[in-house]
């Protein structure tokens, strides 16, 4: 069918385009850049390691040696990756000659079938230029997945430990954080305070965290503050897991909701309390928490620490002759477990708190 003036006056110059675009996309640009991103991605992971225990994280040593372990691998996959860039390029050198006779095709073109098989001939060349990217990706892609996945894991933990420093409650002496996520206590159905939950070596913690509307104009907030304070916190021993699921949750019952379920038999600091229903939020997984806190419960975190301060010592229970058997005020005997992380005893006949 023959192209009217219009017809082939646009097709032609959008064939002109696209040729253009082909013969910039040759030279494996984004490729390149990729490896330039990764060059970038590589030495940022030492810096944020770096500034991670300067904000006093003790724990995931294991980060360490997989930055300095990255870091040493690089280079050798580099140049592997570059040897690819080069040999791929060099295979579309053909390129210029081939863009020249499909142009030169499409300018004689009058009609749409004409026309088509031009543009299907750049297609093909496009497809060319398309795999010679993958094949370069394709040589650091496993890399990059490494290099990803240990950026996210230090990205976490900077943003845990930038909570942990801005608090509203003291810590206890050398306690020191291990895990935190952003966390909603829901204490009626799907309402109660939100904030963020904290692991640490001696407690779990719940801090409420959120801004509140102090000013409504029709229904819609106009003025709010930050509310954030202690809602309860349980020394680590005294913490069991009752439950951990994926509830089904969202609009239509879309989605999953990770809820965390826990018993804590010893008094709480706070909001005393026994039990609590937890739901985590922005990925953090239910399982992988409850896996933490029984971690630290056993002990497990001496392997983890990064220094002499965090093998255990800084939670260290204190020893049977140490723990007082009767109130020193009342006398009464005092029948409570101590646990791992307790750090007081309460009696429960004239309330007086013994420090342990």
């Amino acid at each position: 069918m023959q192209m009217d003036a219009e017809t082939r006056t646009r097709r032609w110059s959008a064939l002109q385009d696209k040729a253009a675009e082909i013969q910039t996309a040759a030279a494996l640009g984004h490729a390149a850049d990729a490896l330039e991103d990764m060059d970038a991605k590589v030495n940022a992971l030492t810096d944020k390691v770096r500034q991670l225990r300067a904000q006093g994280y003790r724990y995931a040593k294991v980060l360490d040696a997989q930055v300095a372990q990255i870091a040493q691998d690089w280079p050798t996959t580099r140049r592997q990756a570059q040897d690819v860039l080069t040999q791929r390029r060099g295979d579309l050198r053909d390129l210029n000659a081939s863009l020249s006779r499909i142009l030169a095709q499409g300018q004689r073109a009058t009609t749409e079938a004409e026309m088509d098989a031009a543009k299907d001939a750049l297609d093909r060349l496009e497809d060319r230029i398309d795999q010679a990217e993958r094949d370069v990706e394709g040589a650091f892609d496993g890399f990059s997945k490494r290099v990803d996945k240990t950026a996210h894991e230090i990205e976490h933990l900077l943003w845990a430990s930038d909570q942990w420093a801005k608090i509203s409650f003291d810590p206890y002496p050398e306690e020191a954080l291990v895990d935190a996520c952003e966390a909603q206590w829901l204490i009626r159905d799907d309402e109660g305070p939100k904030g963020v939950l904290f692991l640490t070596d001696a407690r779990l913690i719940m801090e409420q965290k959120e801004k509140i509307a102090t000013k409504k104009v029709l229904f819609i907030a106009t003025e709010k503050k930050l509310v954030q304070n202690l809602q309860f916190a349980a020394p680590i021993g005294a913490v069991e897991v009752q439950e951990s699921v994926d509830a089904r949750g969202g609009f239509l019952g879309l989605g999953t909701r990770e809820l965390l379920t826990l018993k804590f038999t010893a008094a709480t600091e706070g909001k005393r309390i026994s039990q609590a229903k937890l739901r985590l939020f922005h990925g953090a997984d239910n399982d992988q928490w409850a896996a933490r806190i029984k971690q630290v419960q056993r002990g497990d975190l001496t392997q983890e620490a990064i220094d002499a301060q965090a093998d255990g010592k800084t939670t260290e229970e204190t020893s049977p002759h140490d723990i007082p058997t009767h109130c020193p005020a009342c006398g009464a005997l005092f029948t409570q477990p101590v646990v791992k992380g307790m750090r007081e005893l309460r009696c429960e006949y004239c309330g007086a708190v013994v420090r342990l």
